[in-house]
């Protein structure tokens, strides 16, 4: 099954792989925000780097979720 599918699927089923999904996505946005300045100060410079963290970190989290989701389909 492929992983798009899979993220479909846990979407629908799996509350706190939803939860983890819309994070990932606001995060996503407020990233672009932060990559479409030119200049920026030591502290967005700073939540930059926190964000990019951050949904790394929710991206592992739904990543070990998909791979648990494939062992149960065997």
């Amino acid at each position: 099954m492929q992983e798009q599918k899979i993220k479909e699927i846990l979407i629908e089923r799996d509350s706190e792989f939803k939860v983890l999904f819309v994070k990932h996505q606001e995060l996503e946005e407020q990233l672009q925000g932060f990559l479409q300045k030119k200049a920026k100060s030591e502290d967005e410079r700073i939540a930059e780097k926190n964000l990019k963290k951050e949904k790394l970190r929710l991206k592992d989290a739904m990543q070990k979720r998909i791979e648990a989701f494939k062992k149960q389909q065997g």
